[in-house]
């Protein structure tokens, strides 16, 4: 075999096995183009919000911004595409038993809800649940008190709304914890002071 044929032979073989590497990544994305942004909603909450639950394998939920009224301005049967960027500091914490901390700590979780369902894009599962952090926690303490130090963390959600009856939709978010592992024995989750802003785009 001449030496340019075995240079185009390897060449074809690299691009099949980038074509294996990148068709997977290509399939988990959604793209959506094209779109112009009409309306923005902020939202602004500095209440303290604590989720949490007991016992081995648990999970806690706690409303964290209820029923916000998002209007897409379309004709009936037409659709929007919401943005929603949520930014909150939350604290997290799992209890130690007898000075012991099992495990490296909890999951974190943020659920949103688009007129009671999950968004329709994501990034989240089929309840609605986005995970901000896994294995991180502010304290861990023999009593299970938690302490008000925080860490930021931000979320970014993409769904799309169908108008029927109305041009007005509700976004609804809780924030909790899960014992992922089975082994930590409860969990809690504080939030303090969140900012959300929705950006509602039209085709």
């Amino acid at each position: 075999m001449k030496f340019p044929q075995m240079l185009e032979n390897f060449a074809l073989l690299a691009l099949a096995g980038l074509s294996l590497l990148v068709t997977p990544v290509a399939a988990a994305q959604t793209i959506i183009s094209n779109e112009t942004l009409v309306t923005t909603t902020f939202v602004v909450d500095k209440s303290t919000v604590h989720a949490g639950c007991t016992g081995y394998g648990c999970q806690g939920m706690t409303p964290l911004l209820a029923s916000i009224p998002v209007t897409c301005p379309a004709a009936t049967g037409q659709t929007c595409t919401f943005h929603i960027s949520l930014e909150t500091k939350v604290a997290t914490t799992f209890p130690c038993m007898g000075g012991t901390c099992p495990g490296p700590g909890p999951e974190g979780l943020y659920q949103f809800l688009i007129d009671g369902a999950a968004p329709t894009v994501g990034p989240t599962n089929p309840n609605g649940e986005y995970t901000f952090e896994m294995g991180v926690f502010t304290t861990a303490t023999n009593s299970g008190d938690q302490l008000h130090a925080r860490q930021g963390y931000p979320a970014s959600v993409v769904t799309s709304v169908t108008n029927t009856s109305s041009n007005s939709h509700t976004i609804s978010v809780s924030v909790g914890c899960a014992d992922a592992d089975s082994e930590l024995g409860g969990c809690g989750a504080i939030t303090h002071w969140s900012t959300m802003r929705v950006d509602v785009f039209e085709p």
